[in-house]
């Protein structure tokens, strides 16, 4: 289970907000974080290619299975990606929170 509720994101604001507005960075920064790098490069221009495309909740439930996987948190791809499709904000900054 991740140590943050997916309804906590109001306890990091600055990172929600984030979130909210411009996701990709978000995204990407978690990516990062995961492998140990900064930045969000490669990752968050993925996210932002397949948002444009509506695909958002596919390339968000990657990334939050990648974190599941890398803290063995139990989950799979179909629930990350509802989580991600009905509230993506608040899944990137639980997975921030995690990282």
């Amino acid at each position: 289970e991740f140590d943050a509720g997916l309804f906590d994101c109001t306890s990091n604001m600055g990172t929600c907000a984030l979130a909210c507005f411009c996701p990709c960075v978000v995204y990407g920064q978690n990516q990062a974080a995961l492998k140990g790098g900064e930045g969000c490069g490669g990752a968050g221009f993925l996210y932002t290619l397949l948002a444009a495309f509506d695909c958002y909740a596919c390339i968000g439930a990657h990334g939050r299975g990648n974190i599941r996987e890398e803290r063995g948190i139990e989950g799979g791809f179909l629930g990350d990606c509802v989580t991600h499709y009905f509230c993506a904000p608040c899944a990137l900054t639980q997975e921030h929170a995690e990282l």
